[in-house]
């Protein structure tokens, strides 16, 4: 049963958020993948198949993680203003791998934890390359566009709950925040529309990770005490109020010409 659901429901969630992205732009397209759609379902299995204890930790770790998503966008919305893709995609890995591998091997509380994750999306965000120039024409789409993403995103979850045990809370908490799918997301922009666009994509990705933040805080919470039913009922909840936050304030803002 919870195989055949590891196969159908993060598929699901990433064309949903595919589709989204372009329906309504690069800008709106980051702002769906900030939502975990890989790492939430991956957590609940992990309570699942590991037990309480073992995916409170891996939440834990999963948040101080984030800090290595948003320094790896960072480092790829720079290296691609000069860069092709695959030099932009190998940094902005390496600098996921070294920024979360050090920050794991530090004692972090929860709210020390989710301040820093937090924290990292607002400096990244202001740190981001200024994006000139106006939406770029977009390339025909490869046949391997959507495809691409959902099996990467089913590997990773698959891969990392067979070896959960193995790897441990920790290091199997740390890479379910591994951005493979929201790379392959970044790079078919940067093929397709070019490095303004990722730019754009980042400044949607980064506000909404907020949420994501808090829902890997809810689960390492409550899963424990709670279950993992109420945990992760109480995790879903919890992204709504940043996520409206995030919209009304896109909007107030003009959302970069773009409107939900």
């Amino acid at each position: 049963m919870l195989l055949l659901l590891k196969v159908i429901l993060v598929p699901a969630l990433v064309v949903f958020v595919t589709l989204g992205g372009r329906r309504w732009g690069p800008h709106v397209g980051g702002f769906l993948t900030s939502f975990p759609i890989v790492a939430g379902p991956t957590l609940f299995f992990f309570a699942a198949e590991q037990g309480g204890v073992f995916a409170r930790e891996a939440a834990r770790a999963t948040l101080v993680a984030l800090v290595g998503v948003a320094v790896s966008g960072l480092v790829y919305a720079w290296v691609s203003l000069r860069l092709p893709w695959g030099a932009s995609l190998a940094a902005s890995w390496a600098s996921f791998v070294v920024v979360t591998l050090t920050l794991n091997a530090l004692g972090w509380s929860l709210p020390l934890a989710l301040a820093a994750a937090i924290g990292s999306f607002f400096l990244v965000r202001a740190l981001l390359p200024t994006s000139r120039g106006g939406a770029a024409v977009v390339r025909e789409r490869s046949a391997w566009d959507l495809p691409l993403r959902v099996a990467t995103s089913v590997i990773v979850v698959l891969v990392l709950t067979s070896l959960a045990e193995w790897l441990g809370p920790t290091r199997s908490g740390a890479f379910t925040a591994f951005p493979a799918a929201l790379a392959i997301l970044i790079v078919f922009t940067h093929v397709q529309q070019g490095a303004p666009s990722v730019i754009r994509f980042l400044h949607g990705f980064l506000p909404g990770m907020w949420s994501f933040a808090v829902f890997c805080f809810v689960v390492a919470l409550a899963v424990v005490p709670l279950g993992k039913w109420i945990a992760f009922a109480l995790a879903i909840a919890s992204l709504v109020p940043p996520q409206a936050a995030v919209l009304w304030w896109m909007n107030r803002r003009g959302g970069r010409g773009v409107r939900l």
